[in-house]
């Protein structure tokens, strides 16, 4: 005799997103996109003047405001929203932090080797902003992206 288990409907097996979740979210959308704006003020710049007459550090301290203030909008906004919501971070929460920060840290690493050998090669301060700029962008966002695929079942710890 076999027994028979119903199949649960896709709404009810899901896991609900917790507040460390939609934090990465917020992080996984803002930072690209401040940081395509920003590139998209400061690249037509580079192409009209040398490096050292770029204006970038008010752009920059703009994009990094925005993402500042955008993921703290946004988690409020998010709270208040899912306030039914599974909210608490759990150990499966520590265990993504953990390994999506190993990743953002491998390309921070990468990224503070490459300015370190532009600060060697005496580079404008143009390139060694913007280099450090990039790469933590992209590392926030890989980040970033290897959480979500972890919440979303690619993790094994």
């Amino acid at each position: 005799m076999t027994s028979c288990k119903p199949v649960p409907a896709a709404d009810t097996d899901r896991v609900p997103t917790t507040y460390e979740e939609r934090n990465t979210w917020l992080m996984a959308i803002l930072v690209p996109a401040t940081s395509l704006v920003y590139f998209a003020v400061v690249i037509p710049r580079l192409w009209r003047q040398p490096a050292a007459e770029v204006a970038w550090v008010t752009p920059m301290l703009w994009a990094m405001g925005v993402t500042f203030a955008g993921t703290i909008l946004g988690s409020i906004v998010s709270a208040m929203v899912a306030r039914d919501s599974h909210t608490e971070s759990d150990v499966r929460d520590r265990e993504i932090v953990r390994h999506g920060d190993r990743i953002a840290q491998g390309v921070l690493g990468v990224g503070a080797a490459v300015v370190l050998v532009l600060a060697m090669v005496r580079a404008d301060q143009f390139w060694i902003g913007n280099a450090l700029f990039l790469l933590g962008a992209v590392g926030t966002t890989w980040g970033a992206i290897a959480k979500i695929r972890a919440y979303r079942g690619a993790f094994h710890g």
